[in-house]
């Protein structure tokens, strides 16, 4: 029998993801600007590419974290959840960069929106959009997630652009 007490905490428990994820991605955004720019851009770009990898890597960590999380060795356990942990932040930096792509397109439909508005409808639209029953839950969250991985490491691995080295003061000149 279902009580209202279970309805409320199942509520609870939907409102409370949306807001910390919405959270998550708002951080990310702001904290590594840099990053998930590489990410947006490589989203844009190459959607596919990004996806197809972000899916095999997520495939492939997620049977060695499953292998090391069952292991009895309390060492193997460690590094199965340090491995799952980098995960998340590689796939909440790509999350971000996605969510930095629609607040972009959010800001060509609504041109009076400041640019933290945006990002932060972007944001919570990227979010909203994998708690949708069905469609949401098993293909949309999905593939925004493999996308998330795949923009995220190449974002992570791609170099910095060189800063040019300062020039010296010319203190023979007359």
């Amino acid at each position: 029998m279902v009580t209202i007490g279970d309805v409320l905490a199942v509520v609870g428990i939907v409102v409370a993801s949306v807001l910390s994820l919405w959270a998550l991605v708002m951080a990310m955004s702001l904290l590594f600007s840099e990053r998930t720019a590489i990410a947006r851009a490589r989203i844009e770009h190459s959607p596919g590419k990004v996806t197809l990898l972000g899916a095999v890597i997520a495939l492939v960590l997620g049977i060695v974290v499953a292998g090391l999380l069952n292991q009895p060795n309390g060492f193997l356990k460690l590094v199965g959840w340090i491995i799952y942990l980098l995960l998340l932040v590689v796939g909440a930096i790509g999350f971000s960069g996605l969510s930095r792509l629609v607040a972009e397109r959010l800001s060509r439909i609504e041109p009076s929106l400041t640019p933290y508005a945006a990002l932060s409808r972007g944001a919570l639209f990227c979010v909203l959009a994998t708690f949708v029953p069905i469609l949401g839950w098993f293909l949309v969250g999905p593939l925004m997630g493999f996308a998330s991985v795949g923009a995220g490491i190449e974002a992570l691995w791609a170099r910095s652009p060189a800063l040019a080295p300062s020039q010296p003061a010319n203190t023979t000149a007359p």
